[in-house]
């Protein structure tokens, strides 16, 4: 868990760690990961568990990788559940670039779902697949955007 200056999240964690395979070419994290030649396998790190504090804070989970597709597996899923249902008070917030997958998940109420847009193609399907995930709060995110989304 790291404290952050990301101005919509008071931390960040990164149960599931490794070289994210969607490759954005934009992605901070891939050039961090190469530069710092930091262990490339998907994996759920063992000591990933800290404990946050007790006023309630907002947490962004997975910031480094895609954490809605197949390389994360259904055990580490119910890892991080467990994990978000151990801190009610705590607001976990969750990005992806593929809504498709979301609907595979209940999420918990102290749960906040997005989808990154970067297009007018990618805003379209978050709109589409938004409409059917069971989360209290879902919200788009334009990060980065890369063309005019009208």
């Amino acid at each position: 868990m790291n404290k952050t200056d990301i101005e919509w999240c008071d931390y960040t964690i990164n149960p599931v760690k490794g070289l994210c395979p969607v490759a954005c070419s934009y992605c901070y994290a891939r050039r961090m990961y190469k530069r710092f030649k930091w262990d490339t396998e998907i994996r759920m790190e063992p000591d990933w568990q800290e404990s946050l504090p007790k006023a309630p804070a907002r947490v962004f989970v997975g910031s480094t990788i895609e954490l809605f597709d197949d390389w994360v597996e259904e055990w580490m899923w119910e890892s991080i559940r467990q994990y978000v249902n151990n801190y009610p008070q705590h607001t976990f917030i969750f990005l992806t670039k593929r809504p498709q997958n979301l609907i595979k998940h209940v999420f918990p109420n102290n749960c906040w779902v997005g989808v990154s847009a970067v297009d007018k193609l990618h805003f379209m399907a978050a709109c589409h697949y938004l409409a059917d995930v069971k989360a209290r709060v879902k919200f788009l995110s334009f990060e980065p955007l890369l063309e005019s989304v009208e």
